[in-house]
């Protein structure tokens, strides 16, 4: 028999490579050198895991930016109707709960916070004072009798702070006028023996910072529901 040519090898070749595809499907086909047929492109990989924008727990992008502008102008509305609306703004500023919901009720809690904070302020200052020897005699006496008038608006503020929680909105009101008393009861002892308060100015803005409290209050006389 006369040698096989090589064109005959190939066609040989690729007539076993069908007959093997045919019977041994899942077989594995090895093309010979030179074809152009390609195998198919894998499929695209998948994931289950879903984008983390997705992901549960995650906290949603922010809803309306104007909803912070819209609190900061009822805030500025509820200041207007004050006496001390620059003393209302500056006590307002950092109360999340006012920002979050500013109503009649969550701006004058944050107000008398604000007046409470101050308060105890204005006592540690005057409990120093009394404490310096370059005061008289009298004016560290004097300043004593402020570190308990300050008590005394503390006891108001906190009695005032029961009422609103029972509902007893006479015992608010008069317990926040007697604040402002409190406060000008200090002034009157150094003017009695003419002599200059160091406390003045933390009197002072007490008696605005309450006075903006009852201001708050008024605005809600007729419909008073706290």
């Amino acid at each position: 028999m006369p040698p096989a040519t090589s064109s005959s090898l190939h066609l040989l070749l690729l007539l076993l490579l069908f007959i093997l595809s045919v019977l041994h499907p899942s077989a594995s086909i090895c093309l010979p050198r030179g074809s152009t047929t390609s195998p198919p492109p894998p499929p695209p990989a998948t994931s289950s895991t879903p984008p983390p924008s997705h992901l549960p727990g995650r906290p949603s992008p922010p809803t309306d930016p104007s909803l912070t502008n819209y609190a900061s102008h009822l805030i500025e509305f509820f200041c207007n109707h004050t006496d001390f609306s620059d003393l209302c703004l500056k006590s307002l500023k950092n109360s999340s709960a006012v920002l979050k919901s500013p109503t009649n009720s969550t701006v004058l809690a944050a107000l008398m916070k604000a007046v409470d904070v101050k308060t105890h302020d204005a006592r540690s200052f005057a409990q120093n004072l009394s404490a310096d020897p370059h005061f008289d005699a009298k004016t560290r006496e004097l300043l004593h009798d402020c570190i308990d008038v300050y008590d005394d608006a503390l006891d108001n503020l906190e009695a005032a702070k029961e009422a609103i929680r029972v509902g007893d909105i006479g015992t608010r009101d008069s317990m926040l006028s007697a604040m402002i008393s409190n406060f000008g009861t200090c002034e009157d002892g150094f003017a009695e023996f003419s002599i200059k308060s160091p406390l003045e100015d933390w009197s002072e803005t007490l008696q605005s910072m309450t006075d903006n409290c009852l201001a708050i209050i008024n605005m809600n006389r007729i419909h008073d529901d706290y």
